[in-house]
């Protein structure tokens, strides 16, 4: 292999390293999948307790994610949202409005990546190939510099109007898109991804278009929410009455959501059928089965089992 071929070998891997995302635990990331969207919760390239790795395309425009703070436990109603114009209202369409709204005070960024892209993996190469690597930095280092420049005075002021209070985001933004033109190619999606922060996850999830597996984390936190973590649910609510309306409030919105896209949530509540015969129990919280002498879910830590129907 070439000194030419190690080189572009070496750029790719360190371009590719971009498009890679570190998300909390307390965080819901949305991600492009295909022409649709899809949240990623657990799993990817690599997981640790406080956080895990996950991949988007490196494309831009597709790279695009939406990062969303989990809401308090039992509190933050799917319809809830930032406090700005045109924020109230129709859930959906609040956060529909914001992402376009977002989306267009970054739309100079998109030409400004596509220019960088295009100088680094189509003009820089061939200059590199025919001219040699002096040459070549003399011709394609001015037109990154002036690229890279625009793209972090675009990023710095949008980003300040749009985003006020994420100072230290806005910082490390700017300071990335100066120092690596491959990091300011991947700027006008990186600049988006609070542009929903504020709503629920799960309204931002039946807001985003073709979003894939709603009904699935509709379910799971609606059922999370019924049925309370506590041993005594009668406790609980006498305890912390507001705690037990906030959670009742959510219920209702998780349904209303639901309702609009058809689906009756009588099914989330089903007994689940045994995946095996010596199983007699199960978790209406999280569907783990058990056998008869079980007392308590050791995943959810739920002590109400509930038997499955023969």
């Amino acid at each position: 292999m070439s000194s030419v071929q190690m080189l572009l070998v070496v750029l790719l891997l360190l371009y590719l390293s971009e498009f890679v995302v570190w998300v909390r635990p307390d965080v819901w990331f949305f991600r492009r999948r295909g022409q649709g969207w899809e949240a990623v919760a657990r799993g990817g390239l690599f997981t640790t307790p406080r956080g895990s790795l996950h991949w988007v395309y490196p494309i831009p425009g597709l790279s695009r994610a939406y990062c969303v703070p989990v809401p308090i436990r039992n509190s933050g109603s799917p319809s809830s949202a930032p406090e700005e114009p045109g924020a109230a209202g129709d859930p959906l369409e609040a956060i529909e409005r914001q992402r376009q709204r977002v989306e267009q005070a970054f739309r100079p960024l998109r030409w400004v990546s596509w220019g960088l892209m295009s100088l680094i993996w189509a003009g820089a190469p061939v200059l590199l190939q025919f001219l040699g690597i002096g040459p070549m930095l003399y011709v394609v280092a001015p037109g990154l510099v002036i690229l890279m420049v625009s793209n972090a005075w675009i990023v710095y002021r949008v980003h300040r109007r749009l985003f006020p209070a994420s100072d230290d985001e806005r910082l490390r933004l700017v300071l990335s898109a100066c120092l690596s033109p491959l990091a300011a190619i991947r700027s006008a999606d990186l600049a988006q991804k609070e542009a929903v922060a504020g709503f629920h996850p799960l309204a931002v999830a039946a807001a985003l278009p073709r979003f894939h597996g709603w009904e699935a984390l509709a379910s799971e936190e609606w059922r999370r929410l019924k049925y309370s973590e506590s041993t005594e649910r009668s406790v609980e609510s006498t305890r912390h009455p507001k705690t037990s309306l906030e959670a009742s409030g959510i219920l209702g919105e998780i349904e209303s959501l639901a309702h609009r896209r058809g689906i009756s949530t009588a099914n989330w509540d089903k007994p689940p059928a045994r995946d095996d015969p010596a199983n007699s129990q199960y978790c209406p919280r999280c569907r783990s089965q058990f056998t008869r002498q079980a007392v308590t879910c050791h995943d959810c830590r739920l002590s109400k089992l509930l038997p499955i129907p023969n």
